[in-house]
This record gives C-alpha cells, sequence and structure tokens, in this order.
C-alpha cells in the first residue's frame, strides 16, 4: 500500500505511503513528491517537529524549539536551514529541567512526511572540524515510540520492526576523514560502512550530496552521484514500511567524544532534503530544486495518470492507487463451513476453542496483541508484528487425526508472514504465506508439510513477519468432509453457482467471487429547448444538462455533487440541472459534476464541461412605415414606391428572423 506527500513545495502536508517497489522498465529518471527548500523565514512545522525531549546516547546538549532568539537553534535565511549548537547551560524544558551544558537541533518529519521506498536526497554542509561534534541526516521507522504520538500503533522500541534506523550520512569531528553509513534492526541486515572523504575531514564544510535509493530489496547510498554502499535487503524483516526523515546535531556523547574547549559552537547547513519516485518521462538522475514535481492534482502523492481515485480529500492518507487506505477489514472473515465435529478450535467464533490456551505469552516479543470486535465478530489483531506466539502447553493437542491447520487474515502493510507450529523440543516449521493485502485470505496448510514437528504433542503457534495483522478462524480440519465443497471456497457444491473458484478469491454466500469496485465515469449533454446544443442563447429558454455515468457495478447507485460558475441560481435534480439564461452577462459558464457510487469505499467520476454564451443582436431602430407617408393624391408611380417600400421591409424582416435563428 502507500499511509504518500500531499505537500510539493510549501503547501499543506498529509502522511503517504510511496511506494515504487515495482520498477517501471522503462524507468529514466526521478520526479519529486516532496521537498523542503527552506526558503522561508523560519522553520516549516508544517513538515518538522523540534524534537525537544530527545536524550540520547550521553549526549549533553539540549535540543530546543528556539527559531527566533539571539541564541536560536534554528535558522532559516538565504534558501538554507542552519541548525546551531550553541555553548550555554541550560535547565532543559524538554527535559523537565535537567542541567545541560550546549543547546542545539533536532528536526524530524515523523507524521508529516514519511516514505516507503524512492530517492531521499539532501544536500548538507557542517562549518567546524573541532572535537565533539556530532551531526547526522538519518531515517527511523514510523511507529517508533517517539514524538510525536500520532496514535497509530506508535509504540515500538528501537530498534524493532516498526522502530529501526537507516543512517544516510553520520559524522563526528574525532573521526572526521569518513562518514558513516549505518543500520540499526533486529535482524542485523545491514551493517556500518564508513565512506571517505576524497579530502579528508575538511571536505565536510563544503556542499555535497547525500542520497539513498530504496526498494523492498535493495538499498544504496549515494555521496554526490557515486555509490558508495549497497545492501541487501531481501532477506531482512525491516524496512518495509513508512519511515521519517531526522537533521539533527548532537554534542559529546558515546560517538561525539570529548568537546574541543575551544568551541563555542558548531552549524549544520542544508540547501534542501527531497523524496522522489520513479518515473518513465523525466531524466533527472538526482532529487533535487531541479528535479520535476510529479503531476499530482489532488497533492495525494500519486500521480494524476495513475490515481484509481482522483479528488482525494485533505490530510486522507491513500495507497499507492491514489484511494483512501484502509487499515482494518471492515467486514468479518467468511464462516467456516466445516462441522464442528471435524474441527480442533483455537481461535473462532464459530467454534468451541480449546481450554488453557494464552494468545499472548511473554516471548519478548514486540508485538502489541490485542482481541477486537468487528461486526459482533472477535479477531486477534497483531499491531507492529515481528513475531508471535499462542501458547496451550498445559493442553497439549495431538492432531494426528486432522489434515489441515486453517487461518483466515488480514492486512494493509504487511509484507512478509511465516506461520509455524510447534512441538517441545522446539521443533518447528515455517509455512511461507503469500501475502495479499486489503481483504480477508482464508489459508489451508497441509499438516504434512510440518514435516519435523511431532503432531501428536503440538503446544504452541507462532506467526513471524511485519506491519499489523488480523487474524481469525485458526484451527485443524479433517479432510473427512460431511458437506461436499470441491472447490473448498466455503459453500456447498448444491449451493454453489461459481463452480471452481480458485483458492483464495472471497465469496459470497451463492460460492461467486465479490465484485471488486470500480470507480463510475461521466458524461454531460447541454440541451435547450430539447436540442442538444454547444452553445445557448438568452433568449431561446431553459437550458438543461444531464449526466450520464457508466458503472461496470450494475448494482450501484450514485450521489450528484454540481458546481456551476457565473450562474445565479439553478434546480438541482440530482442526475441533471436546469437554469434560465435570460439575463445572462457572461460569454461562458462552467459546469462540473462528480458522481460518487454507493460501494465500499465509495469510488466517484467527474466530468466538466464550458458552455457558450451567444450575444443578442444590437437592437433594431425602428423605421416609419413608408406606406403611411405617402399620400393618396399622388397619382405619379405613388403605386411603385410603396410595392418596393414594401418588398424591402419583407427582406428586413425575414433576415432579422435568420439572424436570430443562427443565434438560437
Amino acid at each position: 500500500m502507500v499511509s504518500i506527500s500531499k505537500r510539493c513545495l510549501k503547501s499543506a502536508v498529509a502522511i503517504v505511503i510511496l511506494s515504487i517497489s515495482c520498477i517501471p522498465l522503462s524507468f529514466a529518471g526521478w520526479e519529486v513528491t516532496w521537498i523542503d527548500r527552506f526558503d522561508g523565514s523560519s522553520v516549516d512545522l508544517d513538515n518538522w517537529t523540534p524534537q525537544i525531549q530527545a536524550n540520547y546516547n550521553n549526549e549533553v546538549q539540549c535540543y530546543t524549539d528556539d527559531d527566533s532568539t539571539a541564541q536560536q537553534n534554528y535558522d532559516a535565511s538565504d534558501g538554507t536551514l542552519k541548525i546551531i549548537a550553541r555553548r550555554q547551560n541550560i535547565s532543559c524544558p524538554g527535559l523537565g529541567g535537567e542541567n545541560k551544558s550546549w543547546t542545539s537541533g533536532r528536526l524530524n518529519s515523523k507524521d508529516k512526511a514519511e516514505f516507503l521506498y524512492g530517492r531521499i536526497e539532501a544536500r548538507i554542509r557542517f562549518s567546524d572540524l573541532r572535537g565533539g561534534t556530532w551531526p547526522a541526516f538519518w531515517m527511523l521507522e514510523n511507529r517508533i515510540a517517539e514524538n510525536p504520538f500520532k496514535g497509530d500503533n506508535d509504540t515500538a522500541n528501537w530498534p524493532n520492526p516498526g522502530a529501526g534506523e537507516i543512517d544516510v550520512w553520520e559524522w563526528f569531528s574525532n573521526d572526521g576523514d569518513s562518514y558513516i553509513t549505518n543500520f540499526f534492526n533486529v535482524g542485523n541486515c545491514g551493517s556500518e560502512v564508513r565512506v571517505s572523504y576524497p579530502g579528508g575531514a575538511p571536505d565536510v564544510q563544503s556542499f555535497h550530496t547525500y542520497a539513498i535509493e530504496w526498494t523492498a530489496d535493495n538499498i544504496k547510498f549515494f555521496f554526490n552521484d557515486d555509490v558508495v554502499a549497497e545492501q541487501d535487503l531481501s532477506n531482512c524483516a525491516q524496512y518495509e514500511e513508512p519511515m521519517f526523515i531526522l537533521l539533527n546535531v548532537a554534542m559529546g556523547g558515546n560517538l561525539g567524544g570529548v568537546i574541543d574547549p575551544q568551541l563555542n559552537n558548531a552549524t549544520m547547513e542544508v540547501d534542501y532534503v527531497a523524496h522522489c519516485v520513479q518515473s518513465d518521462v523525466s531524466e533527472f538522475q538526482r532529487c533535487d530544486e531541479n528535479t520535476p514535481l510529479i503531476i499530482d492534482e489532488d497533492n495525494d502523492g500519486v500521480k494524476t495518470d495513475l490515481d484509481q481515485c482522483p479528488n482525494t480529500p485533505e490530510d486522507t492518507i491513500v495507497d499507492q492507487n491514489g484511494c483512501k487506505l484502509v487499515t482494518e477489514p471492515q467486514t468479518v472473515a467468511p464462516d467456516p463451513q466445516i462441522s464442528a465435529q471435524q474441527v480442533i478450535s483455537l481461535f473462532s467464533d464459530s467454534y468451541s476453542d480449546i481450554v488453557n490456551i494464552d494468545y499472548n505469552p511473554d516471548w519478548q516479543q514486540s508485538t502489541q496483541v490485542t482481541q477486537i470486535e468487528i461486526a459482533g465478530n472477535n479477531v486477534l489483531k497483531y499491531a507492529g508484528l515481528n513475531y508471535q506466539g499462542t501458547d496451550f502447553a498445559d493442553n497439549k493437542q495431538d492432531v494426528t487425526t486432522m489434515d489441515n491447520v486453517h487461518l483466515d487474515y488480514w492486512t494493509y502493510n504487511a509484507t512478509n508472514l511465516k506461520f509455524f507450529l510447534v512441538s517441545p523440543g522446539p521443533k518447528e516449521t515455517p509455512f511461507i504465506i503469500d501475502v495479499q493485502q486489503q481483504s480477508w485470505q482464508s489459508i489451508v496448510i497441509p499438516l504434512s508439510t510440518f514435516s519435523n514437528v511431532d503432531l501428536t504433542d503440538i503446544f504452541q503457534l507462532k506467526v513471524e513477519g511485519n506491519g499489523t495483522v488480523y487474524l481469525d478462524n485458526i484451527y485443524f480440519s479433517s479432510n473427512v468432509v460431511t458437506v461436499s465443497d470441491t472447490d473448498m471456497d466455503g459453500v456447498e457444491d448444491n449451493s454453489d453457482q461459481c463452480a471452481d473458484t480458485p483458492a483464495g478469491v472471497q465469496v459470497d454466500n451463492t460460492g461467486c467471487a465479490i465484485e471488486i469496485n470500480v470507480a463510475p465515469t461521466v458524461s454531460l449533454l447541454v440541451t435547450q429547448g430539447g436540442v442538444s446544443v454547444t452553445s445557448v442563447s438568452t433568449d431561446a429558454g431553459v437550458v438543461t444538462i444531464q449526466a450520464s455515468v457508466l458503472d461496470d457495478n450494475q448494482g450501484d447507485t450514485h450521489t450528484y455533487i454540481w458546481s456551476v460558475s457565473d450562474v445565479s441560481s439553478f434546480e438541482d435534480n440530482g442526475d441533471s440541472i436546469n437554469f434560465d439564461t435570460s439575463g445572462l452577462e457572461n460569454t461562458q459558464i462552467s459546469i462540473s459534476v462528480q458522481a460518487s457510487d454507493n460501494a465500499q469505499p465509495s469510488l466517484s467520476g467527474e466530468s466538466s464541461i464550458i458552455i457558450l454564451v451567444a450575444a443578442l443582436p444590437d437592437p433594431v431602430v425602428a423605421i416609419p412605415n413608408p406606406i403611411e407617408q405617402i399620400t393618396p393624391d399622388n397619382d405619379s408611380g405613388g403605386g411603385s414606391v410603396n410595392l418596393f417600400l414594401l418588398l424591402g421591409l419583407m427582406l428586413l424582416h425575414s433576415s432579422r428572423q435568420l439572424f436570430t435563428a443562427a443565434k438560437a
């Protein structure tokens, strides 16, 4: 999926998930989705949060939010951001009054600009080479339990899944001839790489670009235009969910070391920070102030030509298709169709579960386990999954009379899942699940899969993976069925109207695949006086605009929202509008309509039209009737004159009628 950025320049920001895990075959370069050029006069708080509560690694500074006093730690001026560390004693407000000997700045983009995959780049220099400084440009996974807290499962502790770290550029003056790229995570994927500066430590005083290019399986680190490190992420359980950016200057501590007594201040200067996605049209190989912006008409972070849900409201979290990201199942898992006599149930409202079962044993996992209710049905929720057990050691199960183990799962962001049966030893074998997102998936695993597990003595289940996962209907089952369900879709053959449904497809109570909602399309027809027109006249009566909708989902009904410019009032009839043109003074009218279906989630289509308004001709000056001006006593050709005048008037009247018709 793609929480994607709604802020490309200085407009309002929303959180988005931007994914380029599927690389276009015609990939040419990059397009910007989000950039801060630091061209204002202060830190843009729509992009950044000053993290004043941070206190790590035995560092000596107090982080502040000061960007305005004489002792400011942030200075946005002349198109760059300066983060300034200053030697000064302070009772630190963010740390409950703790005494500190330095102040400095630490900004993060958490809950404001978060990214999944793409190119992330900054142009940076540092002012001073004396010992004790520790500036960094780095990233953290967005579920870490650090400020700001958005309330969306921000409970993971560093460096567990959901709270892993990537250091793009980390430099410390006590060993300044190189800088560090590094990883911190529980899986030990990635490693530290020290990149040497060509000119040694003085190089840090000049501007350089530091960047990463990141996919689900790989990450490259760049110094200017050169790849200086590369890491394989294909077997890494982390770095497959959104991350946010941090910029800070630490002082002393574990890595900064001894501070030079002559050092009183030090500055990290940042020219820009940007995020880009791959493009098949752009040739730009960097992600900077010259890189073109994506065309994103609703500012949801998804290119307009790929956006399946245009006009997304502000602050909506969207997926990679530009549609609202659904983070919790809206329906229950399919009801099991196997009789209770053929089942040993561990978790299901459809059966009686075994007793003495613990759904959240303390295995030092970071997963947060809760039971929630969806439409009256109990569901297990694993938030921030790394691994999670289910223990029934006080009620071990002999499942040799069973043939399968079954579970239903739903996720919006998990990308890898493994399921284990465990017998004492422990003996365990993983089953790798091909993860599908945004719908309930029913998994039936033959017990023969677990070849080295003692099926007479099963006492635990285990799930490994990432993201947030919902589970239901976990049970062992026998193939000795009392009903016939050839395609195993949960609907008996004698009621199944769609035989041979593929495995894993969600079906309704007739055994047919549940229809996927498709956005409607809408077109407009303009009539005046019952005639189709492309322009209207101010003296030809009422104008009707009719909306026609095409929808692949035949059962959908639609609602309409009309927008009409330069018309004082109109009659809204749902799928059509009427208005009177008399008195209009404008030369054109702009009309648009949005038609939304009644599905979940609701999708919509739009159409717009510009109607030209024809002007009335100039008024005709009344000419006295020449017949009345000729006296009856005039015998000298008066009859011929009258005839010619009459013919002229008739021609004038006919031409006026033709002009009026042409205007209509």
